[in-house]
């Protein structure tokens, strides 16, 4: 080879060089954006199937873990048994199959409706059919790429760790980025063209990065090969990282039930806590983290404590104090488990392996807190629990320099407060768990009233004792939202008095309590529809609520998604149809959307009408509903009651309710002043592949 030659080669290995990280960096990146982009995408189509219930995104969130294992793993075989040569013609022959036969991503056949009990291995086996390959495909990625660049000869080859933060601000920036921008403006199959596209960009990236590292000559060698002997990496270490990557997955899922039980029902609040767990990575992984390790071991003690000094006056501290210091010790306590995962990470050599077992830790952390907790304990106990187990994260435990009664006395304490716990949940007979949730029944201190709350919402009340102590006796007077001479009760009324005194059969979609089975009249023919089997029996005992027992003990229930059960009902056959349906303080989406309205629509006879009961204190649902229902040619009142002390201190609550009907002439409402007609002008009408959440509780905040 002469010098000239010599030159040229010379110059295309620089241009090589200087293209390397670029590429792989972007790479990677796209590659996490598709990775998180993916999931609350796929988990909007899937929502309308469970009643927009969040266990959903609970169950998706465990799969999603499995999957990506399951991705480690792959990319582990490729790395770690096969040459760089043939690993790279695999894995793009697997994307290049994806890209043919599972694109754009679609809820497949044979789901069209889940069962009443296993609703959580129902939606796995959903979430493994219609997006099981895509994600798997993109899942390798993260550390075959990171693998392919230790090969490629750069600089920084020998510690491509720093590639994970990367990573996990692509995982980030398509968390945040779906919600705020995604959501409210693209249509579901235009994310998922959209989607489709990336990957295919997605392919053209893997392909430059196998190219980049083959043109080093190595590539008949496994793609991990060491320069030196590896050291061997004993059980304890991999147990080690199986425990420091489970405590913060498992703490991820608790936090978020908790705080939206808890704290505040406020929309997309899931996403902060799936943010900051990101944000943990991107952070530990870096070369020089912007938060050293000491700093998050004093934080997670002062957080801890400050969350302790607060539990006597948890009733004086407000929702927004509460949320920070939550969220402030889940983020300290998953800083402090990354970070010594990250001190305990092998050399380049075992990548793979290491990001395999981190991810099987994070597996069994998901599969504690979203599948296993909801079925053994009645309340969210799994989250002190984690908390209790984020301290024996820490280095002077999980690296044994604490002197040894200190470390069997916090090992002893977290065993205590564990068993303590326990047996306390054991004994509970106030709460209800399922897969929609936790319903909780109390008493107030005066013993007058008892209730029934999901999350931070009441779903109905029902008086014990009367204001002079004696007891209540009798048929059941509705309170909460369905009192006499409330929004709901006079929108049932003004449709009867349309209808000459008396409705023929009703449809009414949510239970709670069964208040409404007390708004029933001889003559008339009512059927419950309600998702969460839990409720109905709940509703339907005297010792707990007695509306449905002394008022409509025959009632009818039929137990399912109400889009999907309501189908079954005769064509015109329905007076009115009530759509009651919270899930804590969010009412599901599908339920408000074109093509539920259509469905409603369909089943009403020529002059009957729709109740919703649209109360929220987070999003403006009227001109929805109303925008909604005038793309069908319909018209919408909104009510207009106040609110007086003397209604709260009875436990009448103030409602917000929308009357929607084909002819005004259809309702005939007694109080004019308390019911306004509502055009939804400005807003377009949700769809089920579009609705815009953030503009709801922007109007409201706006109000």
């Amino acid at each position: 080879m002469d010098i000239f030659a010599a030159q040229a080669v010379d110059r295309l290995q620089a241009r090589r060089m200087a293209a390397t990280l670029p590429v792989y960096l972007a790479t990677i990146f796209v590659s996490a954006f598709l990775l998180f982009g993916i999931q609350p995408m796929f988990a909007k189509m899937v929502l309308p199937k469970l009643g927009g219930s969040p266990g959903v995104w609970s169950v998706a969130m465990v799969f999603f873990q499995a999957v990506l294992l399951a991705g480690y793993g792959y990319a582990h075989l490729l790395v770690s048994r096969l040459t760089l040569r043939r690993a790279a013609l695999i894995h793009l022959t697997l994307m290049i199959v994806v890209l043919a036969t599972s694109l754009p991503i679609h809820i497949a056949a044979g789901f069209e409706r889940p069962p009443q009990e296993g609703e959580a291995l129902w939606l796995i086996g959903l979430f493994a059919v219609s997006v099981g390959l895509p994600f798997f495909a993109v899942a390798a990625n993260g550390p075959l790429l990171q693998a392919w660049f230790a090969r490629s000869g750069h600089s920084h080859a020998a510690d491509p760790y720093f590639l994970y933060a990367a990573s996990n601000i692509g995982s980030f920036l398509a968390l945040i980025a779906y919600p705020l921008v995604v959501e409210p403006l693209l249509p579901l199959a235009i994310q998922a063209s959209g989607w489709t596209w990336g990957f295919a960009l997605l392919l053209a990236g893997i392909a430059a990065c196998a190219g980049l590292a083959i043109g080093t000559g190595r590539m008949d060698a496994p793609a991990l090969a060491p320069a030196a002997p590896a050291v061997p990496i004993a059980s304890t270490q991999r147990f080690g990282w199986v425990a420091l990557a489970f405590v913060p997955s498992g703490l991820l899922v608790a936090v978020t039930a908790h705080i939206s039980a808890d704290i505040a029902a406020v929309p997309l609040l899931w996403v902060l806590p799936l943010a900051l767990f990101l944000l943990t990575f991107v952070i530990v992984f870096q070369r020089r983290p912007v938060l050293p390790h000491r700093w998050m071991l004093c934080l997670q003690i002062v957080l801890l404590l400050g969350m302790i000094l607060a539990i006597p006056f948890q009733s004086r501290v407000g929702w927004g104090v509460s949320l920070a210091l939550h969220l402030g010790l889940f983020f300290a306590t998953a800083m402090v488990a990354h970070g010594e995962l990250v001190q305990r990470r092998p050399d380049a050599s075992r990548l793979t392996e290491f990001y395999l077992w981190m991810s099987f830790g994070g597996v069994l952390g998901g599969l504690f807190s979203g599948l296993l907790a909801p079925m053994l304990f009645n309340a969210v106990i799994e989250y002190p629990i984690l908390i209790m187990a984020g301290l024996l994260c820490r280095p002077e435990i999980a690296a044994g320099r604490a002197p040894r009664p200190l470390k069997l006395g916090l090992i002893a304490a977290t065993a205590i407060v564990t068993i303590f716990l326990v047996s306390g949940d054991r004994q509970r007979t106030d709460s209800i768990r399922s897969f929609f949730g936790i319903n909780w029944i109390s008493e107030t201190e005066d013993g007058r009233f008892r209730k029934l709350v999901h999350g931070t919402t009441v779903h109905g009340v029902q008086r014990l004792r009367n204001d002079d102590g004696s007891a209540v006796t009798g048929r059941p007077e509705p309170l909460s939202y369905y009192f006499t001479g409330g929004a709901i009760a006079d929108g049932i009324e003004a449709l009867r008095r349309a209808r000459g005194g008396t409705l023929g059969k009703v449809a009414s979609v949510g239970v709670g309590t069964g208040s409404l089975a007390c708004r029933i009249r001889a003559g008339e023919d009512w059927t419950f529809y309600e998702i969460d089997a839990r409720v109905v029996s709940l509703a339907t005992d005297p010792a707990r609520f007695s509306f449905i027992s002394q008022c409509a003990p025959n009632v009818p229930f039929v137990i399912g998604d109400a889009r999907l059960t309501l189908a079954d009902a005769a064509s015109g056959s329905l007076d009115l149809i009530v759509i009651d349906a919270f899930s804590s303080d969010a009412i599901p989406v599908h339920l408000l959307t074109r093509e539920a309205l259509g469905l409603y629509l369909s089943k009403l006879a020529p002059d009957g009408a729709m109740l919703f009961h649209i109360s929220n204190r987070n999003m403006d649902l009227a001109p929805v509903v109303a925008a909604t229902a005038r793309e069908q040619g319909l018209v919408t009142w909104i009510s207009q009651y106040r609110q007086t002390p003397e209604m709260k201190d009875q436990h009448k609550l103030l409602s917000q309710v929308a009357m929607v009907a084909r002819d005004p002439a259809d309702l005939r409402f007694a109080a004019q002043g308390h019911w306004r007609i509502e055009q939804g002008d400005g807003v377009r009408p949700w769809r089920d592949d579009y609705a815009d959440v953030i503009g709801a509780i922007w109007r409201k905040l706006s109000r």
